[in-house]
């Protein structure tokens, strides 16, 4: 049987390559979400890490109840063995964002495969974050949604106190954030067609199918394109969480990335300011990621404001006067590769070394193996 775990962390800072994770709690429960079992880890802090202060006011975690976690090692492993439980879809609250990068550096960080949560033994991930930017836009009845300052907001302890979750700790208390999450889940999953319909855009050969299968009604130079729109929240309330977007294709160096331009911009492809083609960027989407895409249809289009619409019609028709630079701006960030990166540090080093080789994976599974039995040994000391 399929099962959530819903999960969260705190940290000690934002950087995933040089801080750590303090504490990790999870929620498992039946695609129901029906609770099956909970867990919180606590970590001790490195002796290397260097914390931040602002970290530290948010989450409010003490030194004392942090020196009586286990050490980062011991914490990793039982983490990843939860993560990896067959059958097991982990998702938080902007677990896309934050959460997991962090997960697959302390897994990575202590030799153990940092993706296999994300694709073995029928594991899979998902974020509940984009589905209730879906949510506030198509569904705006199903919730109380709070503002700050006259301004829509997605935190998750304002969704919570505006909607009365119960909880059983302190907003960003990692447990706490848990039941925050499941309960806003509870709250979609009760409106079935839509709930079900967001799984899919977390299921990678669902998602690239419904992006395939959209019709490429934009031409230029006798190039069919697909014109879309895309959710997410980091483009904030202003532009209600959606951009109208061209599909460029897909990258030639990095396989599991398509490529995307957003209409809406003040400055398309940085003509107005002579941009350097190097100085441009695109979105980058990997199937199955925190980016939703949706067809350009006129229902979905009236949830922009008249101003973003007229943006973006400016725009097609500048693409269509300068299309000599508009498809050399495709080549480029098509044939685009990150820049290597000589003497990385190797706690930084995870997407720069890539997957771990086959000689590697022995090595490590060597170490794991050496280190289990010497713990075994100090228990038993007659062994």
């Amino acid at each position: 049987m399929k099962t959530f775990l819903f999960y969260d962390v705190e940290t000690s800072g934002l950087n995933p390559a040089f801080d750590q994770i303090l504490t990790f709690a999870c929620i498992r429960t039946d695609p129901g979400l029906n609770e099956i079992k909970r867990q919180t880890i606590t970590i001790r802090l490195r002796k290397d890490i260097v914390p931040s202060p602002q970290a530290f006011l948010t989450h409010g975690l003490t030194f004392d109840e942090l020196s009586c976690g286990i050490n980062e090692y011991e914490a990793a492993l039982k983490i990843h063995k939860i993560l990896n439980t067959p059958d097991t879809i982990s998702l938080g609250y902007n677990s896309l964002g934050f959460d997991d990068d962090f997960l697959r550096f302390l897994f990575y960080r202590n030799l153990l495969d940092p993706y296999t949560h994300q694709y073995a033994n029928g594991c899979s991930r998902m974020d509940i974050l984009p589905i209730t930017v879906l949510f506030r836009i198509f569904q705006k009845d199903s919730l109380n949604w709070p503002h700050i300052d006259g301004k829509p907001s997605l935190k998750l302890d304002l969704i919570s106190r505006e909607n009365n979750f119960v909880t059983t700790g302190r907003a960003h208390e990692a447990l706490n954030d848990v039941e925050a999450v499941i309960e806003l889940s509870k709250k979609m999953f009760f409106q079935k067609d839509i709930w079900n319909y967001s799984l899919d855009f977390f299921n990678k050969t669902r998602d690239e199918i419904r992006i395939n299968n959209i019709n490429k009604t934009l031409n230029i130079q006798n190039t069919p394109f697909r014109h879309c729109i895309m959710m997410s929240a980091s483009f904030g309330s202003k532009s209600n969480y959606m951009a109208q977007v061209i599909h460029l294709g897909s990258s030639l160096a990095y396989k599991n990335q398509s490529l995307w331009l957003r209409l809406d911009s003040d400055d398309i492809l940085g003509i107005n300011a002579g941009l350097d083609i190097k100085e441009t960027f695109v979105l980058r989407k990997k199937a199955a990621d925190a980016l939703i895409v949706l067809p350009a249809l006129e229902r979905f289009l009236d949830k922009l404001s008249e101003e973003s619409r007229q943006t973006v019609r400016e725009n097609i028709m500048k693409i269509g006067s300068h299309k000599e630079n508009f498809f050399k701006f495709i080549q480029y960030h098509l044939n685009y590769k990150y820049p290597f990166i000589p003497d990385m540090d190797p706690d930084a080093a995870l997407y720069q070394d890539g997957f771990f080789s086959f000689k590697e994976k022995q090595e490590i599974n060597l170490f794991h193996q050496t280190f289990s039995n010497l713990i075994l040994t100090n228990l038993n000391p007659d062994k």
